[in-house]
């Protein structure tokens, strides 16, 4: 028995077969949005034929899973870049690789922010959508532009530089809305120097924290 081809595959109806995970539209709305799970992609592989299913983590020429282009710094001294993950991907005699980047909804990515959680996700999602398009199964999920951002991870969520670049942008946001920054300060009840200190904080919240972590 061999896998079904394409043109029957990609009628087959996963959406039974789906989870749900927390997006944004086009407008920033948050919506719901159906995803497939690696192991019910593969075990709909073997259902439609396929004898052998498997993917393989690769990695850079330094060993790790994580491959990168332009990381820079931030004014925190923080590292971010263009970050993401390969598969190669087996599917009886079909052989492919599967690029994916790894997202946190429209916020930056941080090299601290990586952990073994999100690696493998963005694994398991690289399998599932290689699979869509080399084959036909799945490929419905992507008809409509469901392929959006992602609500951020809880972790990215909690990241104290996540909550600073929340923060600034909103002040941007009302800035170039015609809201005057002097006005503003006094809207929230505080001094120039209040709000200097007040920022600055966030080093200082960083600080702690690596010293915790290293304890």
């Amino acid at each position: 028995m061999a896998l079904k081809p394409y043109k029957e595959l990609v009628k087959v109806d996963v959406l039974p077969f789906c989870d749900k995970r927390k997006a944004k539209d086009d407008n920033g709305k948050p919506i719901e949005i159906p995803y497939l799970n690696w192991a019910r992609c593969k075990r709909l592989l073997h259902e439609n034929g396929a004898e052998s299913v498997y993917f393989i983590p690769l990695r850079d020429e330094n060993g790790s899973f994580v491959f990168c282009s332009k990381e820079v710094q931030n004014k925190d001294g923080r590292k971010c870049g263009c970050y993401f993950v390969a598969v190669e991907v087996h599917i009886d005699d079909l052989v492919f690789r599967m690029d994916m980047p790894l997202l946190n909804g429209s916020l930056v990515v941080y090299e601290d922010t990586l952990n073994q959680l999100r690696i493998s996700n963005c694994h398991a999602r690289a399998f599932v959508k290689g699979v869509a398009i080399h084959t036909g199964l799945g490929f419905s999920l992507w008809d409509n532009d469901s392929d959006v951002d992602s609500a951020p991870d809880d972790l990215s969520i909690h990241n104290i530089w996540a909550v600073k670049e929340r923060i600034e942008r909103m002040i941007t946001a009302k800035e170039k809305n015609g809201l005057d920054h002097k006005d503003m300060l006094s809207m929230l009840g505080l001094s120039e120097k209040q709000f200097t200190v007040l920022m600055a904080q966030f080093q200082n919240i960083y600080a702690l924290e690596s010293k915790l972590k290293s304890l």
